[in-house]
């Protein structure tokens, strides 16, 4: 009698421990399985970053574009749903995933060590160098580093640029603000002396202002960009690096860049 209660014990709790190993590794699914039954994948970005994205209004309609768009497009129709955009503060972005409002970020965003505590990172799918952008008419005296002693910085909340301007100008001030825009209205007013910005965005904004100049000053990216997704997302995550590999071996992300770089110099 008590054999084979210990026996039927076992076998339950071998049952249960099957059954929990078999959740655990099902968990992985559970996000390419949600976003099939909702038949929408949410994308989450910041939409002041051109060419990565940023709006354009196209016949009558405001319009996110740019060649991150592009990439959430092309993994939308890998996975066979429709693409929702949720523009937002960029510090808000991390936020919004871990809590499930969104189901990928794509953004610029630079998979930090610390930001891989709480999310997974895709393949790394561009690379770019960080630049200064000052006022045209104190380019002579702010192109190189010595000349911004005592000077403000401006950067972009919770951005690798915030930490990389905090790490460089040690003897600047720096000052976050939660958008790009707000930050290119402080740099012409006099606000601030700079702004660090990845150098295609830099680039953007310096065409869209002839009173504003790029400097020599440049900082390499180690880590570049890639889409953040939640932990374990599994079949998701891999799906996403099979779109982005496709995608750069193909050319057809270069081409994305290129015509996002032209229409956000069009709209100058």
């Amino acid at each position: 009698m008590k054999k084979g209660l210990l026996i039927l014990m076992a076998v339950i709790l071998v049952l249960g421990t099957m059954s929990g190993c078999s959740a655990a590794s099902g968990s992985t699914d559970d996000a390419m399985s949600k976003i099939k039954e909702n038949g929408v994948l949410v994308l989450g970005t910041s939409a002041d970053y051109p060419p990565y994205e940023f709006h354009v209004e196209i016949d009558g309609v405001d319009t996110i574009v740019g060649f991150d768009i592009e990439i959430a497009k092309k993994i939308a129709e890998e996975i066979g749903v429709e693409l929702e955009i949720i523009d937002m503060k960029f510090e808000g972005l991390l936020p919004a995933l871990t809590a499930g409002k969104i189901d990928l970020i794509i953004a610029g965003m630079t998979p930090t060590d610390e930001r891989k505590k709480s999310v997974d990172f895709s393949t790394v799918y561009y690379k770019e160098n960080q630049a200064v952008i000052v006022r045209a008419e104190d380019l002579d005296t702010l192109n190189s580093m010595d000349g911004f002693d005592g000077k403000t910085i401006g950067v972009q909340k919770s951005t690798i640029q915030e930490e990389l301007a905090k790490n460089e100008f040690t003897s600047s001030t720096i000052k976050s603000l939660d958008k790009i825009p707000n930050l290119i209205l402080e740099l012409k007013s006099g606000k601030i002396d700079a702004i660090v910005l990845v150098s295609p965005v830099a680039n953007s904004y310096m065409k869209a202002n002839n009173d504003l100049a790029v400097t020599e000053i440049a900082f390499d990216s180690e880590d570049g960009s890639a889409i953040a997704v939640k932990q374990n997302t599994g079949e998701f995550l891999d799906t996403i690096n099979v779109v982005l590999q496709d995608l750069m071996s193909s050319g057809a992300l270069d081409q994305f860049i290129t015509e996002a770089v032209e229409l956000s110099d069009s709209l100058k």
